[in-house]
């Protein structure tokens, strides 16, 4: 295997836009500040666009980096820590709630979401919502924590987000199974939603209210 680009930068020197990889960002008609990403879609990692993309639906906004060579699109593959596309970054200094959606392989678990990132009330409502759907978790002792502050997801106005990372057995079922997506989709979103609701109104009770009229 190729080794990785260490930044965009490199990846963009040697690879054409629009043939090699595109950039997709797609507003939502949510007013929020919550974003669902992937650097490593198309096909970097099987299924993440698609997914993602559920999960955005029409309403939240959404980012994919995507690989779009015949094959051996892994050789387009950056590491989270070291992902800094231009658009990602822009969008990110708007955004305060933020997922972002990877793939692992299964090495023995085919099953189980590992849970990463800085945003620990983001990652307890997902893992929890995840968990009352039926889906299995794990949101320690893996190898992507997902905690640096260089990680793309961590990266937003709050300095902070959560990172889901799938096996590829799970995401070929996603694909196929429209119910199993529909109840990973609505898991993931409905935390997401709501903690972008909370801290949306936490916002505004913090803002100093304006004089009274005559003062």
């Amino acid at each position: 295997m190729k080794k990785e680009f260490a930044n965009f930068a490199a990846l963009k020197r040697a690879k054409e836009e629009n043939k090699d990889y595109r950039v997709v960002v797609r507003p939502g008609s949510d007013t929020g500040s919550a974003l669902v990403m992937t650097p490593h879609g198309g096909g970097i990692e099987r299924h993440v666009s698609m997914i993602t993309a559920a999960i955005a639906d029409g309403d939240l906004d959404m980012y994919c980096f995507e690989g779009t060579l015949g094959e051996g699109n892994a050789e387009l593959h950056i590491t989270s820590e070291n992902f800094d596309e231009d658009r990602a970054l822009e969008l990110l200094k708007t955004k305060g709630t933020v997922v972002a959606i990877h793939g692992r392989a299964d090495e023995g678990d085919a099953d189980t979401i590992y849970l990463g990132g800085k945003d620990a009330d983001l990652v307890a409502a997902i893992d929890e919502g995840l968990r009352a759907a039926g889906l299995k978790t794990k949101g320690s002792g893996h190898r992507f924590p997902g905690t640096k502050d260089s990680n793309i997801v961590n990266r937003g106005l709050t300095g902070k987000g959560a990172q889901l990372e799938l096996p590829l057995s799970l995401r070929k079922r996603l694909a196929k199974e429209p119910d199993l997506l529909e109840t990973f989709r609505g898991a993931v979103r409905d935390a997401m939603l709501a903690l972008d609701t909370d801290r949306r109104v936490q916002k505004q009770s913090d803002e100093p209210s304006p004089p009274a009229a005559g003062k």
